[in-house]
Parts: C-alpha cells; structure tokens; sequence
C-alpha cells in the first residue's frame, strides 16, 4: 500500500491515518490498528474529512447501506461504530441527539496534511509529494452506494487540486534553488495528472522555454491544444496562446506560431476581454426513473434554477433554449460548458423512490473537467412545490458559495504574471480572508494592480473598501477610524461604478454600521439580500447592522440563515462570534459560550471571539478561565486595549456595550491593554 512518507505524528493526535494510496490506520508510534470491516474503514474515512463534522445517522446509514431497510442500515451502522470505537477508544465519537461527529485532534490525516502543504504552511517530502501524484484517494474502495460515489468522486477532485497547488509549490521551490531538472519533472507529471489542465501546460511551457529547449515548449503547447480539440472541443485559453506567442517571438528562428481557431474569428481584444461576473448553464435535470409523467419534475428543476440565479446580478445565466440542447448528464457537462462559452456548468438528476426523492446536483468547472461541488437531497413527496423551492434554494445558497470559494482559489493559485484584473480582485480576497497584517497588505497591493489593469472595475475598489474594514476591525491600525475613512472613500466610489453588484453594497453597508449611519447601513444590505438572498455575507452584514440597530433576534435570524446557506464561509468565525454576542444580549449565556468556543476553534488570530467568550464565562460565574482567555487575548493581540475597542464599537447599543465592558474588566483586560493583578 503506497504511502506519503510524512510523520503522521503532531502535538496531538493519538492516531494516524492514511487514504491516499489506499487505507492505512495506526498508533501514534506507527503500530498498525486494524478494522474489522471494510465498511468500518469507509465509515472512518468519512468522518475523518474533515474530524469534529456532525453527520445525522439516517444520512450515514444510507451512505453505506442504502440498499437495505432502515432498521437493517440503523443495526449494521451500530456494530460498525462500536468497532471503530473498539479500535479508537471510546471517546472517538461525539453524539448529540441523532448527530455523531469523530473527535477532533484525535486523528492526524495524510489528506489534511495535503491541505496543509497546498496552504504553503507545511513541506512534503519528495517522496510523499511522489506518491500523491500517482495516488488516489481510497484507491481500490468498492462504492457501497450512489451517495458515497459522489462524496468520493468530489473528494477525489478536491485532493488532485490539493496535489497540484502543492507540487506548484515544489516546482517554485526548485526553480528558486536552480534545480531546473526536477521543477520540469514535476510540470510534466502535473500535466499526466490531469491533462485537460492548461495552467499545467502553460508551467511546463514556461519550464522547457527557461532552459533554452524552446522547440519542447513548442511542442508542449500543441499537446496541450491536441488533448483540448480532441477531449472538449475547444482551443487553448488567450492565456495560453499569448505565452505561445511570447515564446515564439523571443526565438527569431522559430517559425511563426499558428493562429488558434478561435483567434481567427475574433480580434484580440475581445479574446482578452475580462468577465464581470460568474458565466454559468443550468443543463438540464436527468429524470433517473425512466417515467415520463416525472419528467416535468425535472424541467421544473432546471427552470427554478435559472430563474433564481438569473435574479442574481453576480451570474450570467445561458438562457435555457440555448442549455436545454444539452445532454444532463454530469460527465458531457464541461464539454456542454465550454460549447455555451461558460466557465461553470450546473448538472443534475432526481428519482422517486416510494414517497421519497432524490436530488443530486454537481458544479463542473469546464476547465479541466473537474467536479468542485457535489449534494444529494432527499426528502419526502407531500408537497412536490414545496420540497422543489426548499432543494432549489438550498442549491442557489451552496453554488453561490462554491462558485466564489473557487474562483478565489484558482486565482491564488496562478502565477501573478497570469492574472487579469477580475484574478487580481480573486486572489485580493483569496489574501484579505487570512486575516494577517501581511496578507492584507498584498490584497491591497492585488486590488490598486486591478485598478490600474481596469480604471472601470468596481470590485477593486469595493476590495480596498473591505481591507479597510479588516485593518480597523482586526487592529492592524492604531485608530480603526482613519481606516474606516479610508474605506468609505473606496466603497462609495465602487457603487459609484456599479450599483448593481452585491459585493459593493455590503461593503459599503458593513464600513456604515461602524461609522453609526445604521440607517444607511441596513438600506444598503437589505439591498445587498435582495440582490442576492443566497450570498451569505449579505446576511451576516444584515445582522451586524440589526446588533447595532438593537435588534438582536433580527439579527439572529439572519445570522442563522448566513450558517446554513454557507457552511464553509471563509467569514464563519465571525458568523459565530455574532451569533454569540447576539445571545449575550437576548441574556441566553450557555449558548453565548457554545457559539463563542466553536468561534475560537475556528480562527486562531480573531481576538472578537475570545472576547465574546469572555463575556458569556464571566455571565456564567466562571471568571477564572474567562482570565485565562484574557491573557490568550492578549497573546494573540498585544496592542488591544478597551481604549481602541471603545472607539471600535463606539455606536453599538449603549446597554450591550456596557455589559460588555464591564465583563471584560472582570475578565482582567483594563484600559490600557494591560492585566489586572488576580
């Protein structure tokens, strides 16, 4: 069984697991721990990505026994957490009610430490980094259902993006230390990876033409629009051409390089025209059950769906004349894309089964054919509309989120060479969300590059306007006001440019909360949420506004509602925080804490939810470790003091600000940032 060469061993973990390669489970000190089923091993694997996830066991039973009756799949799921508790310990699994999640720090995973060197903040050795290429998550795992195939299948695409991100890395690594050798190795097996890839390509490409082997370059860039003629139909990107062209000129004995098809239709300004927004087609629902009177439930699918993205402004939706000519199914969905001029296809299918039914939706990036979301609905037939709105706006809320989560990756990933200023304004947000005085440094940097590539672009300046907001909010300035000042400027002149986009108005409205014109701040969010109901931080921005408005259950609503429509938001440690200091106000003290400690689980450099901690401890009569998160505060933060947090919140709800001074004081932090003797 191939395994990564890593040290499985942390600070922590008692466990290691490995599923790259295939399954391989042991102590701590490298003693194998067997299960006794395969099941068991699949079951471990899901719980394990991510640890701490809380699964409902009715969606864990029909994940590996859906071809059985319930009580058959609720029996068989019982011996095999036993077993995986046998095995773990009893402590492995936490249950709440009908929700079980495996403890998390209690295994270390190979995946996650994947995740960790894509990240750039941890290294792979050679000989791990080898065997990820040539590896498959679960590799040899026989699907015990549909379900499990899609988790397996968009695990799967989620680790070989991990495993190329990080060999990009290497290569960098390589290139830097002269080893040009093995940085050329490394781009041509990134292109074996996945040869539908064209940034692969374009590194290899850029690789042969540094070592002076320009003719392989040559050569490289017609493989690659080869695969993309035969496998797509399409001609490589302007990106991919234009290196070509670069390549060709800088060697005045190349010949001259042959126009692309799609170059000779179209003038090159246009073939470098920067998008505005998302380019997505809605194809056409797959009715499973071969039952034509079910087909209409399947055209009802497709049309709510673009109906709804069509009403936000963020998306430009094919008309469903021109995606209904298309084949549903997911595996001709990048082909349907690339065919459409789209970069995002949206694939789905639905079947009855008894007075059930299942619905299964999956995102597909045309380029390189990936899948990069994937969810199954079940639910019952009472109510046909009703479930269909439910699972089309569950769907809207997910796509939204993936589709922004994805083009912020794919620009962090590029080259800065690569970018244009839509990528510039992605990789801008991809640093703004780490929350580092350096990262936010460089997204500034990204977003004035922006401007000066397209004076015209709102979204840069609505970049700057959030970078303001971060510094003040986050301390990377000593008066949060001059920030905040700042920040205005840019948003205002954002909207200025576009008032349409629903990332301007929430940045506009979240700068106004702070600076005390609530008015003006919930007249632009509650904008921001009819553009767009599904953007999750349209909501969150709502309830800050709704806090400062004293009104918390408002703005607990609305924070619930950002949770679930975004469960893996970059921004969900401060949807948590809020939640917290929303109950703190409503006086519901436990569940101020609860939401406070997930928050703190969440991000490491956030002082806000250490701060909502404390206060929720200090309500609860536990001062002596609300004094101890003090201090970890502190750590974190030295410059906080209630000084620069006062001005900060300066217009929030006078009674709630007290309380919260005055717990914090109890807490140990005094005015200047300094502890109180205890």
């Amino acid at each position: 069984m191939a395994r990564t060469g890593q040290d499985p061993a942390t600070e922590s973990p008692a466990f290691a697991l490995d599923l790259l390669g295939g399954f391989e489970l042991r102590f701590r000190s490298g003693t194998p721990v067997s299960l006794p089923t395969r099941k068991a091993q699949l079951l471990l694997a899901y719980l394990a990505l991510p640890a701490g996830r809380s699964h409902a066991r009715d969606k864990l039973g029909l994940l590996l026994w859906g071809d059985r009756l319930d009580e058959q799949a609720r029996g068989s799921l019982r011996n095999t957490l036993a077993a995986i508790r046998k095995a773990l310990g009893a402590d492995a699994l936490k249950g709440e009610r009908d929700m079980l999640a495996l403890a998390a720090g209690l295994v270390s995973v190979d995946v996650d430490r994947l995740a960790e060197a894509a990240a750039g903040v941890a290294e792979l050795s050679e000989e791990a980094l080898e065997t990820i290429l040539s590896s498959h998550l679960l590799e040899g795992a026989i699907s015990p259902s549909e379900a499990f195939d899609e988790w397996l299948a968009f695990e799967r695409t989620r680790c070989l993006g991990l495993a190329q991100t990080a060999a990009q890395k290497a290569i960098a690594a390589h290139e830097g230390a002269g080893r040009t050798g093995k940085a050329l190795d490394l781009a041509q097996r990134l292109v074996v990876l996945d040869p539908l890839r064209e940034q692969s390509h374009r590194l290899a490409m850029r690789l042969f033409a540094a070592a002076g082997e320009r003719s392989r370059s040559m050569a490289q860039f017609q493989a690659c629009r080869d695969v993309l003629k035969r496998e797509l139909g399409v001609e490589p990107s302007a990106e991919t051409a234009d290196l070509a062209r670069r390549i060709v000129a800088a060697d005045g004995e190349a010949q001259p390089m042959p126009a692309t098809a799609g170059e000779k239709s179209r003038p090159d300004a246009a073939a470098r025209r920067m998008p505005r927004n998302f380019a997505i087609a809605v194809l056409p629902f797959v009715n499973l059950n071969g039952q034509p009177e079910q087909d209409f439930m399947a055209e009802g699918f497709s049309e709510d769906l673009i109906t709804e993205l069509s009403r936000r402004r963020d998306f430009s939706v094919i008309a469903r004349q021109s995606s209904s000519l298309f084949s549903g199914r997911p595996e001709t969905a990048a082909a349907a894309a690339a065919e459409l001029s789209v970069r995002y296809a949206l694939a789905g299918s639905l079947r009855g089964i008894g007075g059930r039914l299942r619905v299964t939706a999956q995102l597909i990036d045309a380029l390189g054919n990936r899948c990069i979301w994937a969810e199954r609905y079940d639910r019952d037939l009472a109510d046909i509309f009703a479930v269909q709105d439910e699972i089309v706006a569950s769907i809207i809320g997910s796509l939204d989120a993936e589709v922004r989560q994805e083009e912020r990756e794919r620009a962090a990933r590029k080259l800065p060479s690569e970018l244009d200023a839509w990528e510039q304004f992605h990789r801008g947000l991809w640093h703004v969300y780490r929350f580092t005085r350096e990262d936010t440094a460089k997204a500034e940097a990204l977003f004035r590059q922006a401007l000066e590539r397209a004076p015209d672009f709102a979204l840069p300046h609505a970049g700057l306007g959030y970078a303001a907001f971060v510094k003040a909010v986050w301390y990377f300035v000593p008066d949060p006001r001059v920030a905040l000042t700042e920040g205005l400027k840019h948003a205002q002149a954002a909207i200025s440019l576009d008032g349409s986009n629903v990332f301007c108005h929430v940045v506009l409205g979240r700068l106004l909360t702070l600076v005390g014109d609530i008015e003006g701040a919930l007249h632009h969010l509650q904008l921001a949420t009819e553009m767009n109901p599904g953007f999750a931080q349209a909501r969150f921005g709502l309830a800050q506004a709704f806090v400062y408005a004293d009104k918390p259950k408002e703005a607990l609503s609305e924070i619930d509602l950002a949770l679930r429509l975004s469960p893996k938001d970059p921004l969900r440690c401060m949807f948590l925080t809020l939640r917290s200091f929303c109950h703190f106000s409503l006086g519901d003290y436990v569940s101020a804490e609860m939401a406070a400690r997930s928050a703190t689980q969440l991000q490491w450099g956030d002082t806000w939810s250490r701060l909502a901690l404390c206060c929720a401890l200090i309500e609860l009569g536990q001062a002596d470790e609300a004094k101890q998160v003090a201090r970890e505060t502190l750590r974190i933060e030295a410059g906080f003091s209630l000084e620069g947090f006062k001005r900060l919140v300066a217009h929030a709800p006078e009674p709630m600000r007290n309380r919260v001074w005055v717990n914090l004081r109890a807490a140990g932090i005094e005015i200047d940032g300094d502890m109180i003797a205890s």
